[in-house]
């Protein structure tokens, strides 16, 4: 149940978790900066959600209780009705003989009790004797029963008691976003649901994309993928950076959901042949997701990516990212600077926006000037003015960014450089008084400066404006609740990539984790993903380094010898930690000494 500003404010404050001096602070930063007061707190590191959990239940007098730490069972999870457990936001999470364990996020509703009692889905249980004999009733499923809400807990007639749970009931509390992660167990494969969808015969194209808008949301895709083939359309969904597939349209009701997704994200439905981009707003009982559209022809009909755009992205700050505290006071320190170029490089996919997004939001403030040119816009923040490029309108990065320096802002964010005219546009901005944001594809931090120059930007000017290049990369996170430590022996550690002799010198036993796979990540034993990043500073040797043209290579292996540590060599450390795997961190990542030879080492 979302608390208003004032509530969580009291609350906080009531358990000590904030001093009154922080809250006036944080309460100030909120109103001045349009944003929730949560949010704030979050970003300036005085609450965490576990804090903030921990603060509501103390708040209901309520114990806390982890569902991520010690995750229900189906069978439990099976005992309440799903649209009791969606209404009431509550979970069997424990069942032992006559005791009962609720976890709900909604403990203030007044007939809940009554709820649970009525629709509890019992197990067999031994009757009072009867003639020296002990009987057995066997378990009964039964329809939902809904309690009156008018008169309070106990107003509406009891069912009877033998119908109803009789025994203890414990009430604990967990934030709504576990309860509605644990109610996926409810949901059945699409695949059933499309035929179901398809048998009455109803309106079959909203329902089925519906359907998957819903699951999507609910196993945190990033992506949804429609591939038209010729006999069948594969949905798959990328969760956690890797591609699953989710289930198969039948191709004659494909084009009725082509049309559905062109109508809801405002596209033309004559046009078959031409790539097309659009925007959907999905509300479901969880919540609102702004949804990315891109629809382009194929052989076999016209196939649709969807990108999921998570509101909380927009909460995150650096150390959330996966940023260490080193690399956050470098960033800090450049994003405060009133003029200067930061550039984030990586493929697509890569968390590049999201890196900007956290730094924009550290500059955020009343006094300060904001303007971005996106295409598209992703994450709008208050306060913040967003362009949207418009091809069509002749609104295209440069002409837009040549527009929006005219109009004196303090930061300028770029959404990507693609040619020479918006590089040529930027740096100009750089060197004439505005803090420039942008993006660029490039493999490492060092090869955007190969880059630029391939776009004919002057290596004096980029010399002069570029502060700090960022290169990343994603990895999956390892599931919390399944993660475990193995160890093994140093030289089979040294063999599982080229150069690890040197990350593993002087061990002889290295302690490595991996994720055993349960229901809380699906089995892949991989839950979430983290940054692993490299940050490229601007020194003065550098600058003379891209003044004289030198490659990425000798920019790299400077930069190394005054202390940067490249992306994989953070990764490796998350790796050490319990973060990632080694598998993982390979998957994205090439180690050093794949990028540097021996040959080159020693000149």
């Amino acid at each position: 149940m979302a608390l208003k500003d004032s509530e969580l404010g009291e609350i906080l404050l009531a358990q000590s978790y904030v001093s009154e001096e922080e809250l006036k602070i944080a309460k100030k930063a909120a109103k001045d900066r349009k944003m929730e007061l949560f949010s704030i707190l979050m970003e300036k590191g005085l609450l965490t959600q576990s804090l903030y959990e921990q603060a509501l239940a103390e708040h209901y007098k309520l114990p806390f209780y982890d569902i991520a730490e010690t995750p229900p069972s189906p069978e439990l999870i099976a005992k309440l009705p799903e649209e009791v457990a969606r209404e009431y936001h509550a979970i069997v999470v424990k069942h032992a003989g006559n005791s009962l364990t609720v976890a709900t996020s909604d403990p203030g509703e007044p007939t809940l009790e009554e709820a649970v009692r009525l629709n509890f889905e019992q197990d067999e249980v031994t009757m009072p004797k009867k003639d020296g004999k002990e009987t057995k009733a066997k378990k009964t499923k039964k329809t939902k029963a809904k309690p009156k809400k008018s008169g309070g807990l106990f107003s509406s007639k009891k069912a009877e008691a033998s119908k109803q749970f009789g025994g203890k009931i414990t009430f604990v509390f967990t934030a709504q976003e576990n309860i509605e992660s644990s109610l996926h167990h409810f949901r059945k494969p699409l695949a059933t649901r499309f035929q179901q969808i398809i048998e009455q015969q109803g309106k079959v194209a909203p329902e089925i994309l519906g359907e998957i808008l819903d699951d999507a949301i609910e196993l945190r895709a990033s992506d949804i993928h429609f591939e038209p083939q010729e006999d069948i359309v594969v949905v798959r969904f990328r969760v956690d950076g890797v591609l699953h597939e989710a289930g198969r349209i039948p191709r004659e009701h494909y084009e009725g959901v082509v049309n559905r997704v062109k109508i809801e994200s405002n596209m033309r439905i004559d046009e078959h042949f031409a790539a097309q981009d659009g925007a959907i707003r999905h509300k479901n009982e969880a919540g609102t997701m702004d949804i990315r559209v891109n629809i382009v022809p194929v052989v076999d009909g016209e196939k649709i990516v969807m990108r999921l755009l998570a509101a909380y992205v927009r909460t995150l700050s650096l150390a959330d990212l996966g940023f260490t505290e080193e690399a956050q006071a470098v960033l800090e320190k450049a994003a405060q600077k009133p003029f200067g170029m930061i550039l984030t490089t990586g493929p697509t996919g890569s968390g590049k926006s999201t890196t900007l997004s956290a730094l924009m939001k550290m500059r955020n403030q009343p006094d300060i000037n904001i303007s971005t040119i996106e295409d598209p816009v992703e994450y709008k923040i208050r306060g913040v003015n967003h362009i949207q490029v418009n091809a069509k309108a002749n609104l295209t990065f440069a002409s837009g960014l040549r527009a929006l320096v005219r109009q004196d802002p303090d930061v300028i964010l770029v959404g990507e450089i693609r040619d020479g005219e918006t590089a040529d546009i930027s740096i100009n901005a750089a060197l004439t008084g505005h803090l420039l944001f942008s993006t660029l594809h490039a493999n490492d931090a060092a090869t955007a400066v190969p880059r630029l120059l391939d776009m004919n930007v002057e290596p004096f000017l980029m010399a002069s404006t570029l502060e700090v290049i960022i290169g990343q990369r994603l990895v999956r996170r390892i599931c919390p609740d399944c993660r475990y430590s193995y160890s093994v022996s140093a030289s089979s550690a040294k063999s599982m990539f080229a150069g690890a002799a040197k990350f593993f010198k002087g061990s002889k036993k290295v302690t490595l984790y991996k994720g055993k796979g349960c229901e809380s990540c699906g089995g892949t034993g991989y839950k979430g993903r983290v940054g692993i990043y490299e940050l490229l500073e601007i020194t003065p040797e550098i600058e003379n380094l891209i003044i004289n043209r030198a490659t990425s290579a000798d920019i790299n292996a400077h930069a190394r010898k005054k202390g940067m540590k490249l992306m994989f060599e953070d990764g490796f450390t998350k790796a050490l930690s319990g973060l990632t795997t080694l598998e993982e961190l390979l998957r994205v990542a090439a180690p050093p000494a794949i990028i540097f030879s021996k040959k080159r080492a020693k000149k």
